[in-house]
């Protein structure tokens, strides 16, 4: 797995063009920063993990015709916003969405504010068999499909930089595999959309939110619900659905890291504060109730 942080425009572009394909950016904050993971899978597939406070991300027609690529890639965006143009069209980008877009012709990137997404790429030959249907679904926000589900949750497992290193073997199943879901993703079956593949993916994106805020002591319903601009009642209906409310869910997570920080030797004030609560004695009487004891007797 390849790691890069930055903290300036011009060392993103230089990463992004190594990384992707050769670009142009343009920064959106007075204080830029931003990094990516990628991870190389066979036959010229890579994930990569992006996050970065605003930019415009550009691939024009004067580069292209210095240095052609033939790459397709697929974003699957999982927080703050931000939009594709490629071919006449804008594909708007909010959590869970998904739009591909072509190296071969000039393309924009904008996102105003921090973002974090997930982007596959791929060779053109890889799906080749499509002709030239590729070219009607770049800049447009893929519809939910059994594939396109199960592709992104391959991309979020595999651009994790958990995990043991893998076999040459493994990389080319998961390569295989990708690129499998991403025909399927990109041809769709042309049964309905449903409610519930939109609710699963925006579910997924919020969790993940949750995970990487976990430590916030000004996480929230209200903050989840205009991270992904939706209600709070949104919120609470998609958490819900899947048995555990939003607020339930934040707290039990808190209070897993806060006990193993105590099992780890952690004292009970630094174990609060570095799991979310801004509260020693709501963090304890919390902690009584979901384990049964104090804080104190959980520390060895």
């Amino acid at each position: 797995m390849s790691v890069v942080t930055v903290r300036s425009v011009e060392e993103w572009a230089q990463a992004c063009s190594r990384a992707f394909v050769p670009l142009t950016v343009h920064g959106g904050a007075s204080r830029f920063g931003a990094s990516l993971e990628q991870t190389a899978l066979a036959s010229g597939v890579s994930i990569t993990r992006v996050a970065s406070t605003g930019s415009v991300v550009a691939r024009r027609s004067g580069l292209i015709a210095r240095e052609p690529r033939e790459d397709l890639l697929l974003s699957v965006h999982r927080s703050g916003r931000g939009s594709v143009e490629q071919r006449g069209r804008v594909a708007e980008m909010r959590a869970g969405a998904a739009v591909a877009y072509d190296a071969s012709t000039p393309y924009v990137l904008r996102f105003p504010g921090r973002m974090s997404e997930l982007v596959l790429q791929v060779p053109r030959g890889a799906v080749g068999r499509m002709g030239n249907a590729f070219a009607d679904l770049t800049a447009t926000p893929l519809p939910p499909s059994g594939s396109l589900t199960a592709l992104s949750n391959l991309m979020a497992a595999v651009g994790s930089a958990e995990g043991a290193p893998r076999s040459a073997a493994e990389e080319a199943l998961l390569s295989e595999a990708a690129l499998t879901l991403l025909r399927g993703a990109l041809l769709p079956t042309g049964r309905p959309a449903t409610a519930r593949i939109e609710r699963d993916a925006l579910e997924r994106a919020m969790r993940t939110f949750v995970d990487e805020h976990l430590t916030d002591p000004d996480l929230s319903v209200e903050r989840i619900a205009t991270e992904y601009h939706v209600s709070v009642r949104t919120v609470h209906t998609v958490f819900s659905a899947a048995g555990e409310p939003p607020a339930t869910l934040v707290r039990r997570k808190r209070l897993a890291r806060a006990r193993a920080l105590l099992e780890a030797g952690e004292p009970v004030g630094r174990a609060a504060h570095r799991s979310g609560f801004t509260d020693l004695d709501t963090f304890t009487r919390a902690f009584r109730r979901h384990y049964g004891c104090t804080p104190s007797e959980v520390r060895p």
